[in-house]
């Protein structure tokens, strides 16, 4: 299925459910536009509303809060006006088309409009755009507007009608604002006695008549057959923008580029006027809509969404996920999936486990059907788009799935790089990914990408993993590991950039090695116990622990019964104990020459050990141990390997995490007796 077919297909599904020309009672969030009507997002004084009567005179007036939306009809021209063009909306516009006295051109076009269609309204009863159309055609606008706006302050207007206010004098100099009148953006409210004012944004009745009007006048065009719909109709060659003027569907003016094969740019691409409509009105809607769309930057954005549930919105595809947090507040998933109101009954919730376990709970929660089990019937779509310049949007990547296969690789994509940061399960977000390998820690010790174009690139090569269940690209493994080797990058991130790269690993093993890496039982993976790096990863964790502890023991540690004492926060001599160990300072030499920096370090040691030996006997047993246990591993290894000397491999970086892990959450801690 095409993209326009799926758009077509999601947009009709939406008015069969009502979910088209659906207003918010604020009018703040975006619209599922109808057929010919388009939207405007008040700036806070630039979309003025003008309250009429019944008898068609305008009883007040006021410019719309900031982000209040309007909806308005428009025509196939004024769709796409630019310029110095005139073509006036249907209804609702700039003052410089409703006022015949700042532009009279402009304003004959427009009133040409309004008289036609009060015409229609004889025959097709609207008594809301009669009384609308009326009042247009007395020409009493702009004087209406100045004396709602301005009441009772004083003001000039200049040749080029630029309203000039005095406001109230503060200081020495007088004050004063702009309006340039050209640019307000008219709109209108019916006043009703017994049933509450209605604007012409909720005026459905208006919406339909207007609707009604345009497939009246489009029935007596030439006809041609639809590419989408197969369907004879009226069909236009030029379309709506979607992000700014940038349009989805763009034919160039120049004739020369159609000698040959075509006559016009109309012969490439016939799709009917109201098709190209919904289509259009439908991608727009998603990329309004924060519930389905992610801006990823340099003008692209990720959308996905289901055909015939729309409103479930999108998941958030980009975001981190947590195992069994199924009611993440944070933003990271769509809050619309509520663990008290997403109706999920218990036997959906065994369901559900059996599915994926506790990873398909959010999963699961949205694309579940009836019956507690996947619905197999509708589509979940993926699309990354992108605005390549001010005429033109480019389809980045477009999938359909069926709700189960999207279910599958989405499950597949989280369960394959989930890591442990601390002691949760999670999984890194595609930003977090992106920003550890290709961006810097900044002065508040986050890792973030400032290169705009390459963070969205690099997104975008992401998003088929996610929707095609494609291996990890390995480059971005490499880069993973070469961040890795640097730790002393990392001054307030070492945590999260090793937690990111070893889930960028633990993908890769499955992707290209083909083994899992269950990071709950990572010491039981044959393949890492078998790697020389992988011991090595864990032998430096051990050493950066055991200077760690010995500091602590012996500055602070333990009192002189022996027992564990709690640091305190406020002590001057805090920086002596809590520094930087010698295994942290030979960390990258250790990833290239692990021998010699081992024979290094062990002498290093030894006095450490020593204050362990007295101060923490127990402590020093147990590293002794583990130190014992992991040498005779390699040396093993070694052996049945005809190891030579060379820089570690991936494991190293597993093996490091997995040691530290055992030791700071679940095995020794400072000064912990045996």
């Amino acid at each position: 299925m095409s993209l326009m077919s799926a758009l077509l297909e999601t947009y009709d599904f939406a008015l069969e459910r009502g979910l088209v020309d659906c207003t918010m009672i604020d009018n703040k969030c975006p619209v599922l536009l109808p057929v010919y009507h388009s939207s405007k997002k008040s700036g806070g004084e630039d979309i003025f509303e003008i309250t009429i009567d019944k008898n068609s005179v305008a009883v007040d007036g006021k410019f719309l809060g900031k982000d209040e939306r309007v909806v308005f009809p428009i025509t196939e021209d004024s769709i796409i006006r630019s310029g110095s063009k005139i073509a006036p909306h249907a209804v609702c516009d700039e003052l410089s088309y409703l006022s015949r006295e700042i532009d009279p051109l402009k304003n004959e076009e427009y009133i040409k409009g309004i008289e036609e269609l009060l015409k229609y309204e004889k025959a097709n009863n609207c008594e809301s755009f009669k009384i609308i159309g009326n009042y247009i055609i007395k020409n009493t606008i702009l004087v209406d507007f100045l004396k709602f706006c301005l009441k009772s302050k004083k003001y000039t207007i200049d040749d080029k009608f630029k309203v000039i206010i005095e406001l109230e004098n503060t200081g020495e100099k007088a004050v004063s604002k702009t309006l340039d009148l050209n640019k307000i953006f008219i709109t209108f409210k019916i006043e009703r006695e017994n049933e509450g004012d209605i604007s012409l944004t909720n005026d459905k009745d208006i919406h339909k008549f207007y609707i009604g009007y345009v497939k009246s006048k489009n029935s007596s065009r030439e006809l041609s057959y639809c590419d989408i719909t197969g369907k004879l109709d009226y069909c236009v060659e030029r379309h709506r923008g979607i992000i700014g003027n940038a349009k989805l569907i763009s034919i160039s003016n120049n004739d020369e580029t159609y000698y040959g094969r075509f006559k016009s740019g109309g012969d490439i691409y016939h799709i009917s006027y109201e098709t190209s409509q919904k289509v259009h009105n439908m991608l727009k809607y998603l990329v309004d809509d924060t519930r389905y769309s992610s801006f990823i930057g340099e003008g692209a954005y990720v959308i996905n969404w289901l055909s015939n549930e729309l409103e479930k919105g999108g998941i958030k595809l980009l975001s981190e996920f947590k195992e069994g947090d199924a009611s993440v507040k944070d933003g990271s998933w769509d809050e619309g999936i509520d663990e008290d109101e997403d109706g999920i009954t218990d036997e959906d919730e065994a369901t559900m486990t059996e599915l994926g376990g506790g990873i398909s709970r959010r999963i699961g929660a949205y694309f579940l059907g009836k019956g507690g089990e996947i619905d197999f019937e509708g589509d979940f779509y993926v699309l990354i788009i992108e605005k390549i310049s001010n005429g033109r949007i480019s389809i980045k990547h477009f999938r359909r799935l069926s709700r189960s296969d999207a279910y599958e690789r989405l499950k597949y994509w989280y369960k394959t790089i989930e890591w442990k940061l601390g002691k949760h399960l999670k999984t890194p977000s595609v930003y977090q990914i992106v920003d550890f390998l290709y961006g810097y820690e900044n002065d508040k010790g986050f890792l973030k990408c400032e290169k705009n174009a390459l963070r969205r690139s690099q997104i975008e090569r992401l998003i088929p993993c996610l929707t095609d269940s494609k291996r990890i690209p390995r480059d971005m493994v490499e880069r993973a590991c070469s961040r890795l080797a640097k730790n002393q990058s990392y001054k307030k991130s070492w945590d999260i950039a090793l937690y990111i790269g070893c889930s960028l690993i633990k993908k890769y093993k499955n992707d290209y090695c083909d083994y899992f890496i269950d990071v709950e039982n990572i010491g039981e993976v044959n393949q890492l116990k078998e790697s020389i790096s992988f011991n090595y990863g864990r032998l430096l964790a051990i050493y950066d622990k055991v200077e760690l502890d010995a500091v602590w023991s012996r500055n602070k540690g333990f009192n002189e019964d022996g027992l564990q004492i709690k640091e305190d926060k406020n002590s001057k001599d805090k920086k002596e104990y809590i520094r930087v160990t010698n295994a942290s300072r030979m960390y990258n030499s250790m990833t290239r020459m692990p021998e010699k920096t081992l024979s290094i370090l062990s002498k290093k040691l030894n006095p450490y050990f020593d204050i362990l030996r007295k101060k923490n006997g127990g402590a020093y047993a147990f590293y002794d141990k583990e130190i014992t246990k992991i040498n005779a591993a390699i040396k093993e290894l070694k052996e049945s390997n005809g190891y030579k000397e060379s820089p570690v491999d991936k494991d190293f970086y597993v093996g490091f995490y997995y040691q530290k892990n055992l030791l700071y959450n679940k095995g020794m801690s400072s000064g912990d007796k045996q």
